[in-house]
């Protein structure tokens, strides 16, 4: 690894802070995971706001608000492991 390389000391840090707030995915919701490439994530949030006809919109919305940059931390992991 060379030391240019940015997220080469992405395993060397600090775990973020739990349910910090990503004002952009609060705002967005699950589309904001469409935009940061979780297609995973972002289909299972709409298919719930969908099939509970809305009712659950609101916690999607929560959810994605508050767990958007662990959820995109964990996947940036998990495309530079090799397992």
């Amino acid at each position: 690894m060379s030391k240019d390389d940015p997220l080469a000391t992405l395993y060397h840090r600090p775990m973020p802070r739990r349910l910090s707030i990503n004002w952009a995915a609060l705002v967005l919701g699950p589309v904001w995971y469409f935009g940061a490439g979780l297609w995973v994530h972002g289909s299972i949030l709409l298919t719930i706001a969908f099939l509970s006809g809305g009712l659950l919109a609101p916690l999607a919305w929560l959810y994605a608000g508050f767990k958007a940059n662990e959820d995109l931390l964990d996947a940036r992991l998990m495309r530079r492991s090799v397992y």
